[in-house]
């Protein structure tokens, strides 16, 4: 069985070339992303999407779920949930669409565990996972943030992602394309976010400058997509 590291980097490659194809389709480039705009195009006329207050240990519970019927396909997130985790969720149900749905499993239920799940044991979750975060903010994207030094909380506001999951992105992308210990990336994770003004921002560029060497070796729409910007 691959190891959580290599099914990040593997899925990782496959997700974003799709997500930096449809960019280019959809005339977007790394300064003026929309991750709602991707929604709209995965979702196309087939999927809609709802919330619903759930109740009592549900609302505690259960982050999201798609189920397929009749009538339509319908994504459902717990709607007492902040922003940032309505984001993460609908664009992990939108990758269960993506890669997962079929007539054999017509429906993903998915609760806060799943949805912190990067075990490659619960493959689909982890998928969805990495997928949803990469929605948020695909590879190219984040390199420009990266290499434009923009400040964390900025970032978080812009794309609608949580500095948790920005700090989880950061650690993951360091171990998956660099071979860094999580000791040395959770270091390097906690001076960007904790001590920007201080080796934070320049330790931020770097790792955008040098993540932009491998990832423009591997997507062949890197290029297309940083064209004057």
């Amino acid at each position: 069985m691959a190891s959580e590291r290599e099914e990040y980097h593997r899925f990782s490659i496959k997700i974003n070339e799709y997500l930096s194809a449809t960019m280019l389709g959809l005339e977007m480039n790394v300064e003026n992303y929309d991750h709602k705009e991707i929604w709209n195009c995965i979702m196309g006329e087939k999927v809609k999407i709802r919330g619903f207050p759930f109740e009592g240990k549900a609302r505690q519970a259960i982050s999201g779920m798609i189920v397929s019927d009749e009538m339509e396909t319908t994504i459902t997130y717990n709607s007492t949930m902040n922003h940032h985790r309505i984001n993460f969720t609908i664009s992990h149900e939108l990758i269960h669409y993506l890669y997962h749905f079929n007539q054999k499993t017509p429906y993903f239920y998915d609760t806060t565990h799943t949805l912190a799940t990067y075990d490659p044991a619960s493959l689909v979750e982890l998928q969805a996972n990495v997928g949803a975060a990469a929605i948020l903010l695909p590879d190219p994207v984040f390199i420009h943030v990266l290499k434009q030094g923009e400040k964390p909380a900025d970032i978080s506001k812009k794309f609608g992602i949580s500095e948790v999951a920005l700090k989880l992105r950061l650690i993951q992308t360091m171990q998956a394309e660099f071979n860094a210990s999580y000791e040395a990336a959770q270091s390097t994770s906690f001076k960007i976010l904790h001590q920007f003004g201080h080796t934070g921002r320049q330790l931020m560029q770097d790792l955008g400058i040098n993540l932009e060497q491998k990832i423009a070796e591997i997507n062949p729409f890197y290029e297309a997509l940083c064209l004057n910007t």
